[in-house]
């Protein structure tokens, strides 16, 4: 990403205007929000979708190609969430680091249970819904669960390089963890909080 798109991407976040991003992940969607904080590593991005806020995104910094403003408070969405009582966005509840994605899923699955990854690189039309049991030096650990909210019986290894994007507090995750209830042990019964 060039200078231009960095003075964009930081006006953006200082003034609270509307953006869509633009990656260089063959495939992967263009993401449009708020940005709330930019890292070496990460920037986090309340997703809006048709004038409504759903949840937040978190994309590797290195992967934007192009910044696009879309407006400010003049807006048709800005006014659609001031009226709504959406405005200014709020950031997450939890305090996520933009510098380490460990440290980010860690935070991430400790304050909304469910996360999404995405591996884009590998497959741009596949996400991931579940929460980390286990982080080691280049790989994670993800207890998923399925589309009807049905707990995998085992957590899937990958590797964290290949994470491009982690979704968090949106509706449809907050669907599934609401129905899926406590992540079972391997024994069945209910296991301990994520990582």
């Amino acid at each position: 990403m060039d200078q231009h798109h960095h003075a964009v991407l930081d006006r953006a976040r200082a003034e609270g205007r509307l953006v869509r991003l633009h990656r260089t992940l063959p495939g992967a969607d263009r993401l449009e929000g708020f940005v709330l904080g930019t890292g070496p590593v990460w920037t986090l991005l309340a997703t809006c979708t048709d004038h409504r806020l759903d949840g937040w995104s978190a994309v590797r910094t290195t992967d934007l190609r192009k910044v696009r403003d879309r407006g400010g408070e003049e807006g048709l969405t800005v006014r659609a969430l001031r009226r709504r009582g959406l405005w200014p966005v709020r950031p997450p509840g939890a305090d996520l680091p933009l510098d380490d994605l460990p440290g980010l899923l860690t935070a991430a699955c400790a304050e909304y249970g469910l996360i999404t990854l995405h591996t884009e690189q590998l497959d741009p039309d596949v996400c991931r819904v579940g929460t980390v049991t286990g982080l080691r030096p280049r790989s994670l650990r993800l207890h998923e669960v399925d589309t009807e909210a049905r707990w995998y019986p085992e957590p899937t290894k990958y590797r964290l390089r290949d994470v491009t994007r982690v979704g968090l507090g949106d509706h449809y995750t907050s669907v599934l963890r609401e129905f899926a209830g406590p992540r079972p042990d391997r024994d069945g019964t209910e296991a301990g909080s994520p990582v």
